[in-house]
């Protein structure tokens, strides 16, 4: 089967990460799937694409309105003459739904829906695009039930495929000593280590986690913040957060590429955020066996599972952040089986041959009814 996949860019964001974990999974020994990959920015940080067994395009626009795009895209179409079409992001929607008025393929899947803000209009951008291009859309693809309803698509065309993750990554890691040592400059002891992965951007709330975890540590000095990801609030954040505390107890890590063997030392994994789908960051946390605080908004509620496998927080509570916090610390037998049963959901649900599977099935059947509409 031949796959084009068009995606606005490659950056390090969960949804390309899980496009690029199908890619791999599509592309193994044994698989009869040929990739052809556009992406629209000459933006690669998963650096390992080039190494993947498919053909890699960059079309680099001029703008983000640049219609020589459509007739790219229209080319590549004719020349690889694909079974299935497939977007990654709302700009690479956009432009297929234009190529599609010269096409008329229809085994076009619009897989834009990877958040769910509640109250969106026609002013949001993103909600334009998908409303705009829904027409041009065999299927409006989303990774959470609330995003289907945040975008209220049309239910006959929507499919949610929930994120999978691969659970070999979480072998062969660097050593916990290690590690602490690394990040700490010391042995862990009896410290209480909480990290948020996410990217320093409006989509996160940082504000409220730093306000938590400013306060907690000034009254704990058993409490250490591991905070993983960079982004244009980065240094604002920072300006929160007292000298004396900063790579102390508040750690600022950046961009890393060993998420897997940080998060052994970790006992508690946050994610503090206006709204979610279903977060690549929260699913780490859960294979890690670690238990979760989260904000309860979004495709959140879909994947943790509240008093079992951590704790759902309301928005702009950093109160609330502290005391589901302390209420780990004071009961680690409880912290250690809330990450226990969300391991087990991760293994059970969320793993990446599931969701490899679901894709597959998406893609064989729309293949078939497009071969019928042919006939």
């Amino acid at each position: 089967m031949k796959i084009l996949m068009v995606v606005d860019s490659i950056v390090k964001g969960g949804k390309e990460r899980r496009m690029l974990e199908l890619v791999k999974a599509l592309t193994k020994p044994g698989q009869d799937y040929k990739i052809y990959l556009v992406t629209l920015t000459n933006v690669i940080e998963y650096e390992y694409v080039h190494q993947l067994p498919i053909k890699l395009e960059i079309i680099e626009r001029k703008s983000k309105k640049d219609l020589r795009v459509v007739f790219r895209l229209r080319n590549i179409i004719k020349t690889f003459q694909p079974d299935i079409i497939h977007s990654w992001g709302t700009m690479a929607s956009v432009y297929l739904s234009l190529v599609n008025l010269f096409t008329g393929k229809s085994r076009f899947i619009n897989g834009t829906i990877a958040d769910a803000y509640e109250g969106m209009n026609w002013l949001d951008t993103h909600y334009l695009r998908v409303k705009l291009t829904t027409p041009f859309s065999k299927v409006m693809l989303a990774n959470s039930q609330a995003g289907i309803k945040a975008y209220k698509v049309p239910l006959r065309k929507t499919v949610c495929i929930y994120n999978g993750i691969d659970l070999t990554r979480f072998s062969n890691l660097v050593p916990a000593e290690e590690m602490e040592h690394q990040l700490l400059g010391r042995k862990k002891g009896d410290s209480f280590i909480a990290a948020m992965v996410g990217a320093f951007e409006d989509r996160k709330d940082y504000d409220t986690l730093i306000k938590a975890a400013v306060k907690l540590c000034s009254k704990n000095k058993k409490v250490v913040f591991l905070l993983i990801g960079e982004g244009s609030l980065m240094n604002t954040i920072k300006q929160q957060v007292p000298a004396e505390l900063i790579n102390n107890q508040i750690h600022f890590l950046g961009s890393r590429h060993d998420i897997e063997s940080i998060l052994q030392i970790i006992d508690a994994g946050l994610l503090i955020t206006p709204c979610e789908g279903i977060s690549n960051s929260i699913i780490e946390y859960m294979a890690s066996a670690k238990p979760v605080i989260a904000s309860r908004e979004g495709g959140t509620k879909e994947l943790v599972i509240e008093g079992e496998t951590g704790f759902l927080v309301d928005q702009k509570r950093s109160d609330q952040i502290i005391e589901k916090i302390e209420i780990l610390m004071d009961n680690p037998h409880l912290a250690k089986e809330m990450g226990q049963k969300g391991q087990q959901r991760i293994q059970e649900h969320f793993d990446i041959a599931k969701m490899t599977q679901s894709y597959i099935q998406l893609y064989q059947k729309y293949r078939l009814q497009g071969r019928k509409n042919v006939a």
